[in-house]
């Protein structure tokens, strides 16, 4: 196994308030994450998905985009960004930093310390009129929540994916959206956002993060002297997600109509129970990626090279929730032969037509794309969220490691449990 070249580690620091430490002198730039972690949709979802917007608008020492941000360039052009994430069954809102590594700026000492605190100010002391949120802040907030609900379906590419998961996860909390819904967010006030910000504070399971040069016990002390870190009584949010390893009945086919000029297929496959917390995850990154995770993969070499099937086709393992997702851009003409060749590349692999090029290929590029994670702070604050949300402490360096000990027979397995649950195809009306 290859040796870790970060130490990683996660501690609980109160009832519900946990802390992951990335701990490497890799990076120039320390980045932090103070966020929280709420169920997915229901009736306050719009409302959440426009919180974080309204209070990055102010502090009440800093009440306007303006003050923030020249305390920013005092931090040494230190970044803050608000953030709404789907993990899972979850949801995620709060604040995403980067700022310079205290460790390689002289005279910088006690940088962090003043980000987390800017960060803490963010979400606990927000500016605030009358006791609520400031009107003007929260209106212009919510018709941009408005238009990008909206705005969504102008991508067809990433519509036709989200529109599958609405459909194949109906009676689940995954089918829901993260921004909610345009009709939940036209009845955004003031009033109604500040009660969804107290309900979400008391009961939500709050997930920091740092990615630097400082020790863990350090950073640990700069986020326990602040309000992130305080005393909260009574029950809290237990991240979870739901597995359904089959389909609930016999595979679903959906045909809508839309104003694009080149057709969209999606197919949405349950993976029988291989998710982030169960099953063979590693066996099934691989099956996956032999399938349709790259360029040398089934889909790509003979549903769009050789048979000219399509404009892309790929493959996506959502591990979180253990569903598998093609994606595929198509001529109307072409819907059922596309999906039955899509099929019958799956079917190759169920019955082991799988050469060990195609194996080591499939190792190679999710080698590589875990040690490029390694690279990168912001995608592994990204990384370590998805784990923190799924309740997992599993680092890329152990994927890695995984991923080496798969066998053929293994991807074989993960290849034979897959199920067809919905076929979707977005029609391109304008064709």
């Amino acid at each position: 196994m290859m040796q870790p070249i970060q130490q990683v580690t996660r501690k609980k620091l109160g009832n519900g308030v946990n802390l992951t430490c990335v701990t490497t002198p890799k990076f120039k730039r320390a980045v932090l994450r103070a966020g929280l972690l709420l169920p997915l949709g229901g009736p306050d979802a719009a409302l959440r998905a426009c919180l974080p917007q309204v209070l990055r608008r102010g502090t009440a020492k800093l009440p306007d985009l303006r003050a923030i941000g020249g305390a920013l360039d005092e931090l040494y052009g230190a970044r803050i960004e608000s953030a709404v994430r789907k993990e899972g069954e979850s949801l995620c809102i709060g604040f995403l930093s980067d700022c310079i590594d205290e460790a390689y700026a002289p005279g910088a000492d006690g940088l962090t310390a003043k980000v987390i605190r800017l960060l803490a100010d963010l979400l606990y002391d927000p500016y605030l009129q009358d006791g609520v949120f400031c009107p003007d802040y929260t209106a212009g907030e919510r018709e941009g929540l408005i238009d990008l609900i909206a705005a969504q379906k102008n991508d067809p590419r990433s519509w036709a994916p989200k529109r599958l998961t609405e459909l194949m996860c109906e009676n689940e909390p995954y089918g829901q959206s993260a921004l909610g819904t345009i009709e939940q967010a036209r009845k955004i006030t003031e009033n109604k956002l500040y009660a969804a910000y107290r309900r979400a504070l008391d009961e939500a399971q709050i997930e920091l993060f740092y990615c630097g040069a400082l020790p863990p016990d350090a950073v640990e002390a700069l986020f326990a002297a602040t309000p992130l870190v305080q005393r909260r009584d009574g029950p809290l949010y237990q991240p979870q997600t739901g597995i359904a390893a089959q389909p609930a009945g016999a595979p679903r086919e959906v045909i809508e109509e839309e104003q694009v000029t080149q057709g969209k297929l999606s197919l949405g496959f349950r993976t029988g129970g291989h998710c982030l917390t169960g099953g063979d995850p590693a066996a099934y990154w691989m099956f996956q990626t032999i399938f349709g995770g790259s360029t040398s993969s089934k889909l790509f070499l003979n549903v769009r090279e050789r048979k000219s099937l399509c404009y892309y086709a790929s493959a996506q393992f959502i591990s979180p929730k253990g569903i598998m997702m093609v994606n595929s851009g198509i001529e109307n003409k072409d819907f059922e032969t596309a999906r039955d060749e899509i099929l019958r590349q799956l079917d190759a692999c169920r019955a082991g037509d799988i050469t060990d090029a195609e194996i080591d290929a499939a190792r190679k590029t999710l080698t590589t794309n875990w040690r490029a994670m390694l690279d990168d702070p912001l995608t592994l604050e990204r990384y370590w969220l998805g784990q923190a949300a799924a309740g997992t402490l599993v680092t890329p360096e152990e994927r890695i490691a995984q991923v080496a000990a798969v066998t053929r027979g293994d991807i074989v397995a993960a290849a034979q449990a897959t199920a067809l649950d919905t076929v979707y195809f977005m029609k391109g009306a304008a064709q």
